[in-house]
């Protein structure tokens, strides 16, 4: 018969392994969720925005093409119009091609990155984006919708709201066949 201390050892043990093996079942789980995340079809949905790329999932090497991204915000509620006095609204897209998108947010926010500026609240235009190395590639940046709303009570009080949600897109470059 096994003493108290070895069942508690063996007990012990057990719980390690099982907290080991969930580890690694999340670090996974959450890889597969980006595969998930970029394999459809780049559209995002979520309770404060919605949108899509408007773009080819496939394009040659050093040539230059045009998109958009499909816009839809809980901010729309406030306004739509980018001409309001009271309510000035305006979308802007950040944007970086990179090969991995391993990195979180807040890094993608300290590098350079492309400046595309929204037409309306529903159409954010993307151009000259070109490749120089055929392989897997993404567009990958920040959404900013931001609303400044004069309150009308006094001494120029103004509310800022802003949303921020990071948009992918996965692109395969290949060569021109001749």
């Amino acid at each position: 018969m096994k003493t108290q201390k070895e069942i508690i050892v063996a007990v012990s043990a057990m719980f390690l392994m099982i907290s080991i093996t969930s580890c690694k079942d999340n670090a996974n789980s959450e890889k597969e969720l980006i595969k998930k995340k970029v394999a459809v079809k780049n559209k995002f949905k979520n309770s404060s925005v919605e949108f899509n790329f408007d773009f080819p999932d496939t394009i040659y090497v050093n040539k230059e093409y045009n998109g958009k991204i499909n816009y839809k915000s809980v901010l729309d509620s406030i306004t739509t119009s980018f001409e309001d006095d009271k309510k000035s609204r305006y979308i802007t897209f950040y944007m970086n091609k990179t090969k991995d998108l391993n990195y979180r947010i807040e890094d993608l926010k300290k590098m350079k990155l492309d400046t595309f500026g929204a037409l309306n609240n529903r159409l954010i235009p993307i151009y000259g984006i070109k490749f120089s190395e055929v392989g897997v590639h993404y567009l990958d940046g920040i959404i900013n919708d931001h609303i400044s709303i004069d309150t009308n009570k006094g001494e120029d009080k103004v509310r800022y709201i802003e949303n921020v949600v990071r948009a992918s897109h996965k692109v395969i470059v290949i060569e021109r066949h001749k």
